[in-house]
């Protein structure tokens, strides 16, 4: 058991640690003040505190605005934890009433589930008169678990692994199948989708499933077939649209391939290859599991997933 040191303790101004968080975030003394309106006389008070405080620089002049020392950066994710520690202490000893309590949460989604999962989210959500807000977050997969130790994302959803030891993981789909997307004015929706149909319309390519993709191929070079591509994009959430216009098809998840074809007039088939399957799941912090508007927004939405995705 660790032991806490009071009288020190008591001599310390814990709103300086708000303070280094802001300044650490922002890297610019007068939006730090800002942020926590505070005059920029202020702030600047108050980094000198924090030098003092740790010995250190902390924030140095550069041409883009301030840069941290090695010292603050060490010290950033151990402050933010901290932090995180404090707030979902004092937020778990009151009750979550969507209704009523204004909160925000950044999430990062993968841009293909922001086709199916997003909006049936938000109209559940604005059915229950919420007034919670979801900020939507752009991420690599490798980033999120820095991002979410650094309290810079509250949860992540897409396909992801098991993240570090003090990281929360619920599968929503254990494997969703694949299905072909395609303008039904270009391609006879009726006709079989054979593997040589597959191969011979040209593809959109989405570069960032690229395991995807490449399954893709090796399953068709098996058959001795190869595709043409006719674009490649790193987008998922602008390939319906593409389709609308091209003469193409695109290989996408069956939720979000039905939730484009039924959005934008789009026509589905099932993929006449064996395609490996992934788990989509939902990434935490467990410092969250103290917070109940955590705990019920992980509750909505692995209640809105259960009617798009196969269960978990």
């Amino acid at each position: 058991m660790t032991i806490i040191d009071h009288t020190h303790l008591a001599r310390l101004d814990l709103n300086l640690l708000v303070a280094f968080d802001v300044l650490l975030t922002e890297r610019h003394v007068t939006r730090a003040a800002a942020r926590l309106g505070l005059s920029q006389s202020a702030m600047s008070h108050n980094l000198a505190r924090l030098r003092e405080l740790f010995g250190d620089e902390l924030l140095v002049r550069s041409e883009g605005g301030m840069r941290p020392t090695p010292r603050a950066q060490a010290l950033s994710s151990q402050v933010r934890s901290a932090l995180v520690g404090i707030q979902a202490t004092l937020q778990a000893s009151a009750p979550f009433d969507p209704a009523r309590d204004e909160r925000r949460f950044r999430v990062a989604v993968y841009d293909d589930m922001e086709i199916a999962l997003l909006p049936p989210l938000l109209e559940h959500l604005a059915g229950l008169s919420s007034k919670v807000r979801i900020d939507v977050r752009p991420f690599a997969p490798a980033e999120v678990p820095d991002l979410l130790d650094a309290a810079e994302l509250d949860l992540a959803i897409g396909v992801l692994g098991e993240g570090r030891a003090h990281h929360k993981r619920r599968v929503l789909c254990a494997g969703d199948i694949y299905l072909c997307l395609f303008n039904p004015c270009a391609h006879d929706p009726s006709a079989p989708m054979t593997a040589e149909r597959y191969a011979g319309i040209p593809h959109v390519r989405i570069s960032s499933r690229e395991a995807l993709e490449d399954d893709i191929d090796a399953a068709l070079a098996k058959r001795r077939l190869k595709r043409r591509i006719a674009v490649s994009t790193p987008h998922a959430v602008s390939v319906p649209y593409l389709l609308g216009r091209l003469g193409a098809v695109a290989t996408l998840r069956r939720s979000v391939a039905l939730a484009a074809a039924e959005t934008l007039g789009l026509a589905t088939a099932e993929v006449p290859l064996m395609l490996a399957r992934s788990a989509v799941s939902m990434l935490w912090h467990a410092s969250h599991d103290h917070d109940p508007a955590h705990r019920w927004l992980h509750g909505e939405i692995l209640q809105v997933a259960r009617g798009l995705m196969p269960p978990a």
